[in-house]
């Protein structure tokens, strides 16, 4: 069952998810807005300025709440009808050369990683355009300052587009490793439904290899990010430091370091949302191509 009909089915569901995605992360970059002009009004002595915003900034904070769990209901309905729709699927195929295990794992493990991805994408892809208003923000406030995070923003994305393939291949070798896993786990059930003793370990050892290969692949997903992480922590830092250097001089406000404290940190958690989409790329890629071989063994 291919992306297209799959959305058309959910489009319903997927409205909402993108009403309320667009809601909350809105919101996450106008109460950064609001908080820095507190801080201007408050430095100018502006007092009765800064109350009234703040008083502003509380209001849209607890919208956000109340829009976050719509969101999370949105989330769950979509997820819902995704993973009803592929279930119904792969429940009126052949199995044809398709093992016990891997048809197991396909139910319960990718299934659910394809609508998880799918449910994430709407939010993930808004927070993904958030770079551009950010970055528009920051042109408007200092070029140097655009210039150098959209530098070493470039950057960061070559290397997580050059780690994905090597993610791929781990990815895949932890789920061949799961699927001989789960066949050892349908073996020793038969055994011991039987009231035999298990004479040999090798559910044990493909219990360890799995757990091998499921480490070295999220060790590697995590080292990636902290990696890409890491770099835009220490641009953030000279950014401030060069912010402040700005002020001494008369040619920012405080307020505008703040905020720009604020979107970096926007940034840094866009990246690091980045870096999960590769990986989670990568894996539904895998999970996919095993749905794939159910369709080429479906009944006409």
């Amino acid at each position: 069952m291919d992306i297209v009909t799959i959305l058309k089915r959910t489009k319903k569901e997927l409205y909402r998810k993108i009403i309320t995605s667009v809601m909350i992360q809105g919101l996450l970059l106008v109460i950064p807005v609001y908080w820095a002009k507190v801080i201007n009004h408050s430095t100018d002595l502006e007092f009765n300025k800064a109350f009234k915003l703040v008083i502003i900034t509380l209001v849209l904070s607890l919208l956000y709440y109340l829009w976050s769990y719509f969101n999370q209901k949105a989330w769950y309905s979509y997820y819902n009808k995704l993973y009803l729709e592929y279930t119904s699927y792969v429940t009126e195929a052949s199995v044809d050369n398709i093992t016990l295990g891997e048809y197991t794992n396909i139910i319960n493990n990718d299934i659910d990683i394809i609508g998880t991805f799918i449910g994430n994408a709407v939010t993930r892809l808004i927070q993904v355009l958030e770079f551009i208003v950010i970055y528009m923000y920051f042109l408007k406030v200092n070029f140097y300052i655009f210039l150098i995070t959209l530098i070493v923003s470039i950057f960061m994305i070559i290397i997580i587009i050059y780690f994905g393939s090597k993610i791929e291949i781990e990815n895949k070798n932890r789920k061949d490793n799961l699927d001989y896993k789960t066949i050892n786990i349908h073996n020793i059930y038969d055994i011991l439904k039987r009231k035999e003793k298990v004479k040999d370990n090798s559910f044990i050892k493909s219990t360890i290899k799995y757990l091998e290969s499921n480490a070295k692949f999220n060790l590697f997903v995590n080292a990636m990010i902290f990696l890409v992480l890491g770099f835009i922590e220490l641009c953030r830092y000279c950014i401030i430091i060069y912010a402040i250097y700005l002020v001494s001089i008369n040619n920012m406000e405080i307020g505008t370091v703040l905020l720009i404290y604020s979107y970096y940190a926007k940034i840094i958690t866009n990246f690091e949302v980045l870096g999960t989409i590769n990986a989670e790329y990568q894996s539904v890629k895998v999970s996919v191509n095993r749905l794939n071989r159910i369709k080429a063994n479906q009944y006409d």
